[in-house]
């Protein structure tokens, strides 16, 4: 039996609350959670995170990419999708030469790392669990925190009457300044709008979005903020008239009614903004790029106000306590690219039917010794 080629331990590298958290009560990646799942010793199943994740459509199967980018194997498998790898492969080679990221580097270059694939019979599910760095330019686990948020939106807006949500959007004159200046002035006015009497007469409550984006010549940075609120009609020139007040030198601001028909669009609209990593103006120029990810850093870019009421959580889907091991993520694909047709089996079954992707708290322990979860492909598949 082969074991493990695991080096380093991943909880030397646990997720940190400043760069995992995106919502202000979000607490998915909190560290003292992370200690716990580590140190309990309790039932497998007891140590994963819900299921958060998008499900994966892509079950196409390239050549071992153990090679490709100098990446790992499981990890260039997580980053497969070629824009999920431009924008993985160009944020690491801005971070590793900057000191302040450098253990944000190695989380970085660890997410997916570790994975290993498992089975349950009596759901016929497909799971692959794996560290998760967990970090919001990860392109990967902004697609994680995109979910919490679209669930979030739901338990908002089902509670929204159709005739009083808005739509609002908040944008700053272009300036010259750096970007971590501009959206910390776009905070501070927004803060200092739901001060005035405008604001406070229609007790809008909702949630925001900050958007971040270039110029349409390039020149600049274009932050600005949208917002999903439940409100009743605010004349558009009044509020025009009071940003341009707090702001000084901008007046553009958009609000419009949302019908009941178009509310899922909207809240995708704002959650694509947490999902799509940065764009290729962005991610193509070293200065710009490395700006980009500073500013965002221990920065909350999904902002409550006004105390929104949220409906009750939905029940989390039920665990089906039987899951067997398969192998790891690395052994299914040299297997694979030996010409093992049952490692190509199971690796085609990620992303076809039902498949779970969880953040695993013991990623980098060798499961195949415990013979609680093996199975007669587990060995040869570590």
């Amino acid at each position: 039996m082969l074991a493990a080629t695991a080096t380093q331990h991943i909880s030397d590298y646990p997720p940190s609350k400043d760069d995992g958290c995106w919502l202000e009560d979000d607490t998915d990646y909190e560290p003292s959670y992370y200690g716990n799942c580590i140190d309990s010793g309790t039932h497998l199943a007891a140590a994963y995170t819900p299921l958060v994740p998008p499900q994966t459509n892509d079950s196409s199967l390239a050549a071992n990419p153990t090679a490709r980018n100098g990446l790992r194997p499981d990890t260039a498998y997580r980053f497969r999708r070629p824009d999920h790898l431009l924008a993985y492969t160009r944020t690491l080679d801005i971070m590793r030469p900057l000191y302040r990221h450098a253990k944000r580097v190695r989380r970085l270059e660890l997410c997916g790392a570790h994975a290993t694939i498992w089975h349950s019979p009596s759901t016929d599910t497909i799971a692959v669990r794996a560290y998760h760095c967990g970090m919001r330019c990860c392109p990967r686990c902004r697609e994680t925190h995109s979910a919490q948020t679209r669930e979030k939106l739901d338990r908002f807006l089902i509670l929204v009457p159709p005739h009083r949500l808005s739509m609002i959007t908040f944008t700053l004159q272009h300036a010259d300044t750096p970007l971590s200046e501009q959206i910390d002035r776009l905070y501070a006015s927004f803060k200092q709008l739901r001060k005035s009497p405008l604001w406070r007469r229609a007790k809008p409550r909702g949630y925001s979005v900050l958007e971040i984006s270039r110029s349409t010549d390039g020149l600049h940075w274009h932050p600005h903020l949208h917002l999903l609120a439940n409100t009743p009609y605010i004349l558009d020139d009044k509020l025009k008239a009071e940003w341009l007040r707090i702001t000084g030198d901008s007046w553009i601001v958009d609000i419009r009614r949302v019908n009941s028909r178009a509310r899922d669009e909207h809240r995708d609209y704002l959650c694509g903004y947490l999902t799509k990593p940065a764009t290729t103006d962005i991610l193509m120029h070293d200065a710009i790029l490395t700006e980009w990810i500073d500013a965002l850093m221990h920065r909350h870019v999904l902002i409550s106000f006004g105390r929104p009421q949220l409906a009750d959580k939905p029940p989390p889907p039920e665990d089906p306590q039987d899951w067997s091991l398969i192998g790891s993520l690395t052994g299914l694909l040299n297997s694979f690219a030996r010409g093992d047709a049952r490692a190509a089996h199971w690796l085609r079954r990620i992303g076809q039917g039902p498949t779970a992707e969880r953040r695993d708290c013991d990623a980098g322990k060798d499961y195949s010794i415990d013979q609680a979860y093996r199975t007669p492909d587990t060995p040869q598949y570590f």
